[in-house]
């Protein structure tokens, strides 16, 4: 049975949480994008809940788990409070905007999918194999013992053999078991259906503003029926997750980019820290990403110190959140030593491996039969619209670029990583880490020049208003002028 009460409890308390931290950074959206992203952030905020209760040494129960999820809403929701007051004469009631005709199918097709998803996570208990031996594993005796430092180290080594290294990731999805298990039902998982469904909605809302709904519909069906990443949906795993926020992340940065909003870079940075801390591989994408920024700078001289300052925010909440995840949670709540020299490569100079990963993330995972099997079409889609963009249309405006640039540099980076670390192999950890590309190609696709056209044809159509007519040259324009009158 699931405790629906405490459902809605924690509903509640990573809206309140993520919408005071968005607060903070001066973050403005529409009402339904606000009410979804700031679910969205709450969710890693409340996760640090067990884990600050295990560092003052309070037992891991319902009730200090329900006090410290209080007590983060408390702290969290203070500058949203001072907003508040300080701008209450100036609230107006936000106007509700019902869905077109059109759009009813796509949502009749996105509540089969995603309540299929919904269900699964809700009725199966988890089981990923990384997850039974880390982090679920993790929780469950936590719950049990009322400690994360449970009684499961003591087992004869069954995690290591199963896979040791699974207990020493990021205690984000420990934690948030701990908390769900304890408030909501046994098997924990329902707060996965909560970060995919404010997700999909808020990134199905984006995409209208850049396209036609019609379109943004066929995008958003595009991108769930995607065989692999749709089943992580209720597959509870790390990758869905960082997917989520690192996309978002490159999002602000990208308006950032475009419209110089301070406070747009550092919720991006932020948002990319949060990422770091789900799963910390992430660091090395978002130092590949600064170059971009730095070459922003550099295009639009920028003052040098301002630039150097801006630069160093930015990697700072990934580090930061990275050395908080390595160096205060893994190292006092995992009582077990990991040489992770062990993981690195030995012969790290011979690049020989990194350009066979280069080479196997496509031959090997994307464009065979069992890339098909993992993604269906969706990259020749992509590929095709980018194809007719460079030879039809040839216009790349801020977006398209910073997505290319997102997708290559990601692409780069998995085969960086599996050269660094050959236990990163190409049908778990890299198939998985391409999640992020998803997201990226589809807001590629919504800001593409073609499909632009072919929006602006559907909105004048659905509008009734004729497309302008082609002007004249100016020779023609001097042969129908009307002669002078001779004096």
């Amino acid at each position: 049975m699931i405790n629906l009460g405490g459902l809605f409890f924690l509903i509640i308390a990573h809206f309140v949480c993520g919408r005071g931290v968005m607060q903070l950074f001066r973050v403005q959206f529409k009402p339904l994008q606000t009410f979804c992203l700031s679910v969205i952030v709450g969710i890693p905020i409340i996760s640090f809940g067990p884990c600050v209760l295990q560092l003052m040494k309070v037992p891991l129960t319902k009730e200090s788990i329900t006090a410290v999820v209080w007590v983060s809403m408390a702290i969290c929701c203070v500058p949203l409070l001072l907003h508040v007051i300080k701008n209450y004469k100036n609230f107006t009631a936000p106007k509700i905007k019902l869905p077109e005709l059109y759009e009813l199918p796509f949502f009749f097709v996105f509540g089969i999918l995603l309540g299929v998803s919904v269900w699964r996570c809700y009725y199966y208990p988890p089981t990923a194999a990384d997850m039974i031996n880390g982090p679920e594993l993790l929780a469950k005796y936590a719950v049990q013992d009322k400690n994360m430092i449970s009684s499961v180290f003591h087992i004869d080594m069954q995690v290591p053999r199963y896979g040791a290294s699974n207990i020493f990731k990021s205690p984000f999805i420990t934690g948030l078991q701990i908390v769900y298990k304890l408030l909501v039902q046994p098997f924990g998982q329902v707060w996965l259906s909560v970060l995919v469904l404010s997700f999909i909605t808020w990134f199905y809302t984006i995409l209208k503003e850049k396209i036609h709904p019609l379109l943004a519909g066929v995008l958003m069906v595009m991108f769930l029926v995607i065989p692999e990443l749709y089943a992580y949906t209720f597959l509870m795993l790390y990758d869905y997750s960082t997917m989520v926020f690192y996309f978002i992340g490159f999002y602000y940065f990208t308006r950032y980019m475009k419209e110089e909003r301070i406070n747009d870079l550092f919720w991006g940075a932020f948002l990319f820290g949060i990422s770091t801390y789900i799963r910390t591989e992430t660091l090395v994408l978002i130092m590949m990403i600064a170059p971009l920024l730095a070459f922003h700078y550099y295009k639009k001289r920028a003052p040098l110190v301002s630039s150097v300052i801006n630069l160093g925010v930015f990697i700072s909440f990934s580090l930061v959140l990275y050395f908080i995840c390595m160096k205060v949670f893994v190292k006092n709540f995992v009582p077990i030593t990991f040489d992770l020299s062990k993981q690195v490569n030995a012969h790290v100079t011979d690049l020989s491996l990194f350009f066979d990963r280069f080479t196997e993330i496509s031959t090997k995972l994307i464009f065979t039969q069992q890339g098909d099997a993992y993604y269906g079409p969706f990259f020749y889609v992509f590929l095709f619209v980018l194809f007719v963009d460079i030879i039809w249309k040839r216009k790349f405006n801020k977006e398209t670029v910073s997505a290319l640039y997102g997708i290559a540099m990601l692409y780069l980076g998995m085969a960086i990583l599996g050269h660094i670390f050959p236990s990163f192999s190409i049908e778990n950890t890299t198939k998985r880490g391409m999640f992020k590309a998803m997201p990226l190609a589809i807001w590629y696709m919504c800001n593409s020049a073609a499909l632009l056209w072919i929006s602006d044809i559907i909105t004048r159509w659905e509008n009734g208003i004729k497309a302008p007519s082609e002007p004249k040259p100016v020779a023609a324009k001097v042969a129908e002028a009307p002669k002078a009158k001779k004096k």
